[in-house]
C-alpha cells in the first residue's frame, strides 16, 4: 500500500455491511484520501449531494437501494456525470460486468478486493 496518494481525493465507500464500509473507509483515510460512508443508497445520495465526492466505491447487493440504482441516480446528478464510479460485488460473471457499466460504473472490482485494487481503481481519471 503506498503512503500517499497521489492526489487527495474525496471517496463515498457505500457498503450495507457496516463493517466492510468501516473497514475500507479507514483504509483509505491512512493513504490520505477524504473518506464519507454509508450503509444504504439513500443515506449516499444524501452525502454525495452535499459532498461532491470525486469518486465512489459502491457495494452491488444492498437492500433497499442497489449498488445499480445507486449508479444510476448519481449519474443523473449533474455533479454525478464526471465522478469515478467502482462496483464492488461477489459476482464476476460477464453479464454481471455488463450491467454495471449500463448503470455507469468505470470499474468492476470482485470480493474480496484488495486495497491496491481499490487505490488502482480509483486512481484512473473518470470519463470526460
Amino acid at each position: 500500500m503506498r503512503c500517499a496518494p497521489r492526489e487527495r481525493l474525496r471517496i463515498l465507500v457505500v457498503d450495507d455491511n457496516p463493517d466492510a464500509a468501516h473497514t475500507l473507509a479507514a483504509l483509505l483515510r491512512m493513504v490520505g484520501h477524504e473518506v464519507h460512508k454509508a450503509v444504504s443508497g439513500e443515506e449516499a445520495l444524501a452525502i454525495a449531494r452535499a459532498a461532491h465526492p470525486d469518486a465512489a466505491v459502491l457495494d452491488i447487493g444492498m437492500q433497499g437501494m442497489s449498488g445499480h440504482a445507486l449508479a444510476e441516480r448519481i449519474r443523473a446528478e449533474p455533479w454525478g456525470e464526471r465522478m469515478t464510479l467502482v462496483a464492488l460485488t461477489g459476482r464476476d460473471a460477464p453479464e454481471d460486468r455488463g450491467r454495471a457499466r449500463e448503470a455507469g460504473f468505470d470499474h468492476h472490482l470482485t470480493k474480496p478486493a484488495t486495497v491496491e485494487q481499490v487505490l488502482q481503481a480509483l486512481a484512473s481519471r473518470p470519463r470526460g
